[in-house]
C-alpha cells in the first residue's frame, strides 16, 4: 500500500477539519494542514505532500501565490485549487499558476473522490 501525504491549506479551521475528515474517511490518513501562505510553504517544505488542496482566498498572499510557491519548490507537486466563490478569473488564474484541478467549497465525498481518483496515481 502506498501512503499518500496530503496538505490542506485553508484559513477556515472548520473547513480544514471537514476536508480532513472526508479525506480520512476516503482512506487517506497522512493529512497535514496549514492556515495561510507562510504556514503552507513551511508545512509543504517539511512534509513534502504529494497533493495539496489550496484555498484561493487566503489572508495575506493568495492561494495563487501559494500554488506558484509550491510548484517552485516541487514542480511535480499536485495542487488542487479550492474556493467557495465561482469566479472564472480566479479559476483561470489558479490553473495558469499550475493548479491541476479546481474544487468548489463546500465539497462532498463524491466530488473529492473524483479529484483524488484522477490525481492520486
Amino acid at each position: 500500500m502506498i501512503v499518500l501525504k496530503i496538505l490542506v491549506v485553508d484559513d477556515s479551521e472548520a473547513f480544514r477539519k471537514l476536508l480532513i475528515e472526508l479525506l480520512v474517511r476516503s482512506g487517506f490518513h497522512e493529512v497535514v494542514e496549514a492556515e495561510d501562505f507562510d504556514q503552507g510553504v513551511k508545512v509543504f517544505k517539511a512534509e513534502k505532500p504529494r497533493i495539496s488542496f489550496v484555498d484561493m482566498k487566503l489572508p495575506g498572499k493568495s492561494g495563487v501565490d501559494l500554488t506558484k510557491a509550491i510548484l517552485q519548490i516541487d514542480p511535480k507537486a499536485i495542487v488542487i485549487a479550492m474556493s467557495s466563490i465561482v469566479n472564472k478569473l480566479m479559476i483561470r488564474a489558479s490553473l495558469e499558476a499550475g493548479a491541476k484541478d479546481f474544487l468548489l467549497k463546500p465539497t462532498n465525498e463524491i466530488a473529492l473522490s473524483s479529484v483524488l481518483t484522477m490525481w492520486s496515481d
